[in-house]
C-alpha cells in the first residue's frame, strides 16, 4: 500500500453567504484523491459513530480506497459546522466528536505503507504510540499540525498552544501547517526561523501553506518558494490544504522533487477550490495539464 492517512472523517455543515449544505469532511476523506492520482494503494484509519451515513462509506468505498481501518463506535461521528463570511473568514463549531482512535487500529496490513499521514481534526484523537507504530515500520511520516493547535470551548473552535510539540513532531518527517498555525507552534520573529526551530526538532521538511499567497517548503538546506494555482472557479476553501498534502507526500515520494512536489500539490489544491467537499477529485493527468505552465516558468 503507498499511503495510509489517518484521522477521525466528520460531518461537515458548510455555510456560506450563498449556501447551506452537509459533506463528507476530515482529512481522511481527501484519501479518495489519492486514488485518482494512481496511487498504488491507499487505506484510511478513522473512527465514526452509527450516524454516519451510509452513503458517505459507500462513496469512500466506490473510490478504490481500503476501508478496513474503519471503526464504528458509539452512535456519534465527529461533526463540524464551518460558516464563512462575505470575506471567506471561517468560524468552526464542533456539535460532537467520535471517540479517540486506539493503538490497535494500526493493522498489520497497514504496515509497510511507504506513506503515513496523519491529519487528527482534534488533539486527543490520535495516540502517539500509533504514529510511532508507524514510523518504526519504515515509512515516510507526515503530519498535519492543525488539530493539535485548536481547543474546544464550549462547541466554539479556539486556538490553542502545543503543548507536547517537541515529542510528536519528533516523530515526523514532513510537517504541514499554514502561516496562522505556524505562529501558534512556535514563537519566532519570523516564518523562516520558526520553520528552522521545527527541523531542528527532527522533521525532513515544513510545509508551510497559505490562503492566496502560495505556500513554502522548508527543508534543512533550501527553501522552495511555490506560488498560488490558479482555480478556474472559487466555491469552497475546505480541504484544500488536505489536497495539497496528499498530492505533495504522493509526488514526492515519486520523484523525489521538492519543487514539483510543491507544485503539484499546489495543483491539486487547486481543483479542490472549485467544488464542495472532497468529492470529484481530479486525475492526474489534469493536474499534470494544469500544473505544466508553472513546471516551465
Amino acid at each position: 500500500m503507498e499511503i495510509v492517512v489517518v484521522g477521525h472523517l466528520s460531518r461537515d455543515l458548510i455555510i456560506t453567504p450563498e449556501t447551506t449544505r452537509e459533506v463528507l469532511g476530515g482529512g481522511t476523506a481527501y484519501a479518495m484523491l489519492a486514488m485518482n492520482l494512481e496511487a498504488f494503494g491507499a487505506g484510511i484509519i478513522s473512527c465514526i459513530g452509527t450516524d454516519f451515513e451510509e452513503d458517505y462509506v459507500q462513496t469512500l468505498q466506490e473510490s478504490g480506497l481500503d476501508i478496513d481501518g474503519l471503526h464504528y463506535r458509539g452512535r456519534k461521528s465527529t461533526r463540524f459546522v464551518n460558516e464563512y463570511d462575505e470575506k471567506g473568514v471561517r468560524t468552526q463549531r464542533l456539535e460532537a466528536r467520535a471517540p479517540p482512535l486506539k493503538p490497535d487500529d494500526m493493522k498489520s496490513k497497514y504496515l509497510g505503507a511507504s506513506i503515513y499521514h496523519f491529519c487528527p481534526l482534534t488533539a486527543e484523537e490520535i495516540p502517539l504510540s500509533m504514529i510511532g507504530t508507524a514510523k518504526s515500520s519504515g515509512g515516510l511520516i507526515s503530519l498535519d499540525a492543525q488539530g493539535y493547535l485548536r481547543a474546544v470551548e464550549g462547541e466554539e473552535v479556539v486556538e490553542r498552544d502545543w503543548p507536547n510539540r517537541d515529542e510528536v513532531v519528533s516523530l515526523t518527517d514532513v510537517l504541514k501547517l499554514d502561516g496562522s498555525e505556524l505562529e501558534l507552534a512556535v514563537d519566532a520573529k519570523s516564518e523562516l526561523s520558526a520553520a528552522t526551530e521545527l527541523l531542528a526538532l527532527g522533521p525532513r521538511m515544513v510545509v508551510v501553506t497559505r490562503d492566496k499567497r502560495g505556500s513554502t517548503i522548508y527543508t534543512r538546506n533550501i527553501q522552495v518558494d511555490i506560488p498560488l494555482v490558479l482555480a478556474n472557479a472559487q466555491v469552497d476553501s475546505t480541504g484544500c490544504g488536505d489536497s495539497y498534502t496528499i498530492g505533495f507526500l504522493l509526488e514526492y515520494m515519486r520523484t523525489g522533487d521538492v519543487r514539483r512536489a510543491g507544485l503539484f500539490g499546489a495543483t491539486c489544491s487547486s481543483f479542490n477550490v472549485e467544488t464542495v467537499g472532497p468529492y470529484n477529485p481530479p486525475s492526474r493527468e489534469q493536474v499534470l495539464r494544469r500544473m505544466k505552465p508553472y513546471a516551465q516558468a
